[in-house]
């Protein structure tokens, strides 16, 4: 008996232990990413809540990751087609802001416009990871407002033309983040989420993320077979149908936008000019 008791108590003591483990790892994650992170980034994120257990520690300054045309209906109100592949590119941690701060319209772009969408957030270091596995990558997930200017996004080529990533999309303070990131295990599945876009509390954008062209899962397959997704990095998962600029509705100062994700929260900035 005496036994017994003694290994019950030695189990015990490892379990809390482990748990006491689990514990520092987290906060050695927290205090990494605010140490490391850009400041504006650290803004953008601050409402940080419900880390798993089971987060790597050691991330370098965060990227936010985003993609376009993932919504079919997005892409045909733009004259485009849907994309065989995802179509992913990046914006500075300077066109980040944080939930209630103001979106600042710059003096270079007269039209600029609102794209609500879902970011799933980074929460162990991913490098090849196949589809199957993605889903243990995820910390949580949060809302961004793709704030883009629709007059700097297309450069003619002769015949052609492209998109300018750059002067459309990352812009000073332009892109609110927040309001904070609900973990994996509290959202439940990413494509069953009602998605709503209000502006000055009309609604814009009334759609669900059933409807995305590509997963979560094959986002993070596609990024991390190119780059190396560090814990902190977020993929915005692109925007649905109802966006401002194809209706000629464009930002001015004094506006107020909202974007609600079921589960997640509700992201609202002013809009002022720079």
């Amino acid at each position: 008996m005496a036994m017994m008791r003694e290994q019950r108590d030695q189990d015990m003591r490892q379990r809390m232990e482990a748990l006491e483990f689990e514990r520092r790892r987290v906060e050695e994650l927290a205090y990494s990413l605010s140490q490391q992170a850009n400041i504006q980034w650290r803004k953008a994120i601050e409402g940080l809540v419900a880390l798993p257990a089971a987060l790597t520690v050691g991330a370098a300054a965060s990227t936010l990751y985003l993609v376009g045309a993932n919504y079919r209906q997005h892409a045909q109100e733009a004259g485009l087609s849907v994309p065989k592949t995802p179509v992913i590119f990046s914006k500075p941690p300077t066109s980040l802001v944080a939930n209630g701060q103001s979106i600042e319209l710059p003096p270079v772009s007269q039209e600029m416009d609102y794209e609500g969408e879902l970011a799933v957030v980074i929460g162990r270091r991913a490098r090849r990871v196949a589809k199957e596995d993605a889903v243990r990558c995820v910390c949580g997930y949060t809302i961004v407002n793709d704030v883009t200017a629709r007059d700097l996004q297309w450069v003619e080529l002769g015949k052609n033309r492209i998109v300018d990533w750059f002067s459309s999309k990352s812009l000073d303070a332009t892109t609110p983040v927040g309001p904070w990131i609900v973990s994996a295990s509290a959202a439940g599945d990413p494509h069953r989420l009602h998605l709503t876009t209000k502006l000055n509390g009309e609604t814009m954008q009334n759609s669900d993320t059933s409807l995305m062209v590509f997963s979560v899962w094959d986002l993070i397959e596609y990024a991390s077979a190119r780059v190396t997704l560090n814990p902190g990095d977020m993929i915005s998962t692109g925007t649905p149908y109802g966006v401002g600029g194809f209706r000629k509705i464009f930002l001015k100062k004094g506006d107020h936008l909202s974007v609600e994700i079921e589960g997640i929260g509700k992201l609202e900035n002013g809009v002022e000019n720079s």
